[in-house]
């Protein structure tokens, strides 16, 4: 059995084993910030060890009303910035053999577009990035990392 693909379960800390890695599909949430750039490093790390397909997903906020947008309102210069960060991920993959697929999503509520995503997608791991801000700010305005953990039917990894 390929050691890379084990993963060690514990039903409590004095019943632990080693069983094929439940973890074949990885999610990052990507903004093309430090933060995800970090969390998508992660990500290919784990990927690699497990075996695991990774999915790269930007939600391209977009908070026109439904009746005014068009396709076009997008900003162009955005859409084509995050193609090229995804080209820069794609090559990073490649280079260590590991299936990625990115993929642009034209939303503007953020959370819940990433959770149908791991939904429709059969994702078991997310990665993602956080600003790792603390105190009454996160209460007060909530943040992503924390919405997606606290919902997430998969595990989550916030990367600071």
């Amino acid at each position: 059995m390929d050691e890379t693909k084990l993963q060690i379960i514990c039903r409590d800390l004095d019943y632990c084993q080693e069983v094929d890695s439940t973890i074949k599909h990885i999610l990052v949430p990507y903004d093309d910030s430090q933060y995800s750039n970090r969390a998508f490093v992660y990500a290919l790390d784990l990927a690699k060890k497990y075996g695991a397909d990774l999915s790269v997903i930007s939600i391209m906020y977009n908070s026109l009303p439904t009746h005014i947008q068009h396709q076009t309102t997008i900003d162009d210069d955005k859409e084509k910035k995050m193609e090229k960060s995804f080209r820069r991920l794609q090559d990073a993959a490649k280079k260590f053999g590991i299936p990625i697929k990115t993929e642009m999503i034209m939303e503007s509520e953020i959370v819940d577009n990433i959770l149908s995503y791991v939904s429709a997608h059969k994702v078991n791991l997310i990665v993602m990035g956080t600003r790792g801000r603390g105190g009454s700010s996160r209460l007060m305005f909530g943040s992503v990392a924390m919405a997606t953990s606290q919902k997430a039917p998969c595990p989550v990894m916030l990367v600071k």
